[in-house]
This record gives structure tokens, C-alpha cells and sequence, in this order.
């Protein structure tokens, strides 16, 4: 309220209002990434439009899952807070695959004929491998199958191909041969 006197004037009087509306205010979850079977990261996110350094309260959690994929982080809190207005920005947590400690290895069979069918043997697998086999082509070979390769009769050192593929694993490549050699009589 205001009032204006002067002695040589009818005192005046008026009245007005101050309002001042919260400021917008945004928390924006930061995007984060991992390898797969890594611990989380530290979950961080930006907050812009505050003056004076005022705090702004908000908690983050991620979507649960462990699995090579993409996970969404959401930051919450009040709606208002103080003199400002806070929306909220999701991110995401990417998880990319890993590579196994232990190597694919393949290792070839090389003996003499017995009748009996034999074939190479496969190791550095881990959980959730579907491991492929080809006599054909190396990484670019396309007629990969999940049967086993075996030979019974004699073979001069035929290529086997191997593959392992996981969706939380880079695919992993190796090679051996099967050789069988003709039995004296």
C-alpha cells in the first residue's frame, strides 16, 4: 500500500503487489556405460538453472538388469523446491559386452584310424555361449553349424572353424584340424 502526502496536495493513496513465481530448474541424469559384469558406475547428474549455488534435492536410480543392453536412470525429488521449479531428465546406462578372461581355444585331433568317429575339442567357453562350427571360410564363413564336426575316416588336416557367441560377450573366434592317419595292415 502507498500512500503520498504533501500539505499543499490531497494525500494520495495506491496499492500494488510483488510476485515472484519459481524459477525453472532442471536435474538431467548424465549417461553412464559399463561392461558387462562390471560394478555400476557412480550415477551423477547436471542441474541447471539455479542462482546463488542453491542446493536442489533429487535421489537417481537405475532400471534393473545386468545384461549387455540399455537401462534407463531416473533422477526424482520435490516439485518445488524453495524458489524454484524442478523437472526432472532421464538418462541412460549403457551396458556393452565384455571379453572373457580365458581365450576360446580349439585343439585338433591328430591320430591314427580306429573306426571310431573323433573330432576337435573346445575350450574358454563361458555361461550362455552357443558355440558354431565351420569347415569353411574362417570369421567370414557363412555356413556355421551348432553340430560338432567328427571324422572316422582318414583326413589330412581338415580345417574346423569355431565361433562363440554370447549376447553379454564379444564373439570369439579359433581354429584346429582333424587329421586321421591310414592304420598299417
Amino acid at each position: 500500500y502507498v500512500k503520498a502526502e504533501n500539505p499543499n496536495y490531497v494525500t494520495r493513496y495506491a496499492e500494488a503487489s510483488i510476485t515472484i513465481t519459481p524459477k525453472a530448474v532442471t536435474v538431467k541424469a548424465d549417461d553412464k556405460s559399463k561392461v558387462y559384469g562390471e560394478n555400476d558406475p557412480t550415477l551423477t547428474a547436471t542441474v541447471t538453472g539455479t542462482l546463488n549455488e542453491d542446493p536442489i534435492a533429487y535421489t537417481l536410480s537405475r532400471e534393473s538388469g545386468e545384461e549387455v543392453g540399455t537401462y534407463t536412470i531416473t533422477p526424482s525429488g520435490e516439485a518445488t523446491q524453495g524458489n524454484y521449479s524442478v523437472t526432472y531428465e532421464t538418462g541412460a546406462l549403457t551396458i556393452t559386452q565384455a571379453t572373457p578372461e580365458e581365450e576360446l581355444a580349439a585343439t585338433s585331433y591328430n591320430d591314427v584310424y580306429d573306426a571310431q568317429a573323433h573330432g576337435i575339442s573346445v575350450s574358454g567357453t563361458v555361461t550362455g555361449d552357443v558355440v558354431y562350427y565351420s569347415f569353411v571360410g574362417g570369421e567370414e564363413a557363412t555356413d556355421w553349424t551348432t553340430t560338432a564336426p567328427t571324422r572316422t575316416d582318414v583326413q589330412t588336416e581338415e580345417k574346423v572353424y569355431v565361433k562363440a557367441e554370447n549376447p553379454n560377450y564379444v564373439t570369439r573366434y579359433a581354429e584346429a584340424s582333424i587329421t586321421i592317419t591310414p592304420k598299417a595292415v
